[in-house]
């Protein structure tokens, strides 16, 4: 299989050239490096790379981000080596060894569709913002989405050909674009596998241009997204419900259990609406036709309501709330048991 090195750079130093040395030494050839907009005092290093001739340099004239360098580098290499069906990315600062790059590229060469990562198993000293960043990431992504990546932000990655014309049209170009590549597998049914590597941090990290509060506020708001929604759904089921309730007791002032009943009834078709709307395309990328998905989110949306109603009854009789506040505590109970059904029964994806 013909494969290409991707290394994105930002202000490197000499160890971009040591690492360029040793990958040449072990037959990896197919090199482009991208200089994205680093400062005056890199230059040096950068004219000892363009003078090597198994390298490519292209170049940003202003800091982009690593997404964007990272756009340009599989942009270039899709429009001009034709016959690479793999892109192995790794990073400048001398984080990934040669050998692990090698070892990579001829596991992902057996999976030659998947997206494979290089993980590293965090079994020794790790910088403090490095290991609570990647275990947080992995809880949300595991929780949210149901993929189970034990290093979402590993720089090492092989990339199949036929992925690049996702990743281009992926919009972030910082630090969320490794992120956003990971929901882009759920997006399109690609499957992800890994490949322990060695856990290499160099001077505490200390080269590294990740912001730990900028940029993982930013992968963040990637990831909430998908609450973004659940919050909307419930925002618009409990808007239609306190009308509705405040109606029917207004209507049927002695009898609160056939009010409770209407009012439930219409803010769920109204809530789930919305949710299914959006849960189809926007969280899940389910691409299951109407006639598979629906029938069984109806049921779910029977199903949740008869218990949101049960336990609305439960802790207005317990603990004397009022329905408003039992409507709240309601949902919030049977939140996480409708995400789960959503995701692995209703909307699940099958991978290619």
């Amino acid at each position: 299989m013909s494969i290409a090195i991707l290394i994105p750079a930002y202000n490197p130093d000499e160890k971009l050239l040591t690492l360029l040395s040793e990958l040449i030494a072990v037959g990896l050839e197919n090199i482009v490096v991208v200089d994205d907009g680093s400062k005056a005092e890199c230059q040096a290093v950068f004219e000892k790379v363009s003078a090597i001739s198994a390298v490519t340099l292209r170049r940003h004239p202003v800091n982009m981000g690593k997404g964007a360098a990272l756009k340009t580098g599989l942009l270039h290499i899709f429009n001009h080596l034709p016959d690479c069906r793999m892109v192995i990315t790794a990073d400048a600062d001398g984080q990934h060894t040669p050998q692990d790059i090698l070892r990579l590229s001829e596991a992902a060469a057996k999976a030659p569709e998947k997206l494979y990562l290089g993980v590293r198993a965090f079994d020794k000293d790790v910088p403090l913002r490095s290991l609570i960043g990647n275990k947080m990431t992995a809880f949300f992504m595991r929780v949210l989405l149901g993929m189970k990546i034990s290093d979402t932000q590993t720089g090492l990655r092989a990339i199949p050909r036929s992925f690049i014309a996702d990743l281009l049209q992926i919009p972030y170009n910082r630090y969320e674009f490794e992120l956003e590549m990971l929901l882009a597998c759920k997006r399109t049914g690609r499957g992800v596998a890994e490949l322990t590597i060695s856990t290499v941090y160099i001077d505490n990290n200390a080269s590294s241009h990740f912001n730990p509060i900028k940029d993982s506020f930013k992968i963040y708001i990637v990831l909430f997204r998908y609450i973004l929604v659940s919050i909307l759904t419930a925002v618009t089921d409990y808007a239609v419900y306190v009308p509705s309730l405040y109606f029917c007791i207004g209507y049927l002032p002695y009898n609160a259990v056939v009010s409770t009943a209407i009012a439930v009834t219409i803010g769920r078709i109204a809530g789930a609406a919305v949710q299914y709307m959006l849960v189809r395309k926007v969280v899940f990328y389910s691409k299951k036709s109407v006639v598979s998905t629906l029938p069984k989110f109806i049921l779910l949306v029977i199903c949740s309501g008869c218990a949101s109603y049960l336990i609305m009854h439960a802790i207005n009789s317990s603990v004397h709330w009022n329905f408003y506040f039992a409507k709240l505590a309601a949902e919030l109970v049977i939140y996480l048991a409708n995400f789960l059904i959503q995701r692995d029964f209703i909307f699940q994806r099958e991978e290619r």
